[in-house]
């Protein structure tokens, strides 16, 4: 009930924030305004997700992962990320029953290795916890990004994500919104982070020295 009146409150709102956002896009480059997305939902059900559009049209391929410096992105597509107002346009999936004001962020589906126990949300504990996500993943190369992101990043959200669900309140729930907007809370646990990064350069050692293994195609 709270999703469905806070969703429905924050879009009408937000309606001239939509339609400053929508002109931006539209005029910045060729597409449509919105992106849509399909991603994993609860109990592996799947759902088509709503963002602005952020992203060339033209640049097709690609990882599904992206970092700072990515080429694909437009500049008003950086600034639309940088301040997560691309995201806006989730509250459509919030009262449609996709997705939840605070859970999980929903995955594409070959992201998604275990089935969701709860709604994905429009923000939680590890979207706040990564909230610099494409700045940590800036060193790795695009080649390694979708793997990096299965084999490192899904395990240590998934984590914090079932910790915090376990002892979920309304008021935290309320805290960890209010956490977002601000652009505050605690980001990953240092101990978290040097994990992150050993294994950062781990599996771009490993990839690499797969890849360097591997026979060469004959001309």
């Amino acid at each position: 009930m709270f999703d469905i009146i806070a969703a429905a409150g924050m879009l009408v709102l937000l309606l001239p924030a939509f339609l400053l956002v929508a002109l931006a896009v539209k005029l910045s480059s060729k597409g449509p305004v919105f992106f849509r997305q399909t991603r994993a939902g609860k109990d592996s059900s799947q759902f088509l997700m709503w963002k602005f559009r952020t992203m060339r049209t033209e640049c097709t391929g690609g990882p599904c992962v992206t970092k700072v410096g990515d080429n694909r992105v437009t500049p008003v597509g950086a600034f639309l990320r940088r301040f997560k107002l691309d995201e806006l346009p989730q509250l459509i999936n919030v009262l449609r029953g996709e997705m939840s004001l605070v859970g999980p962020r929903p995955k594409v589906p070959h992201h998604e290795t275990q089935a969701l126990q709860y709604r994905p949300g429009v923000t939680g504990a590890a979207t706040l916890a990564f909230r610099a996500e494409e700045e940590l993943l800036h060193h790795l190369p695009d080649q390694f990004l979708d793997a990096y992101q299965v084999k490192v990043l899904v395990p240590m959200k998934r984590r914090l994500d079932h910790q915090y669900m376990l002892a979920a309140t309304f008021t935290s729930d309320l805290v960890l919104m209010l956490r977002t907007v601000l652009g505050g809370g605690a980001s990953i646990q240092k101990t978290d982070l040097m994990r992150f990064q050993e294994s950062l350069v781990t599996l771009g050692s490993a990839l690499a020295a797969g890849e360097r293994g591997r026979p060469r195609a004959k001309q």
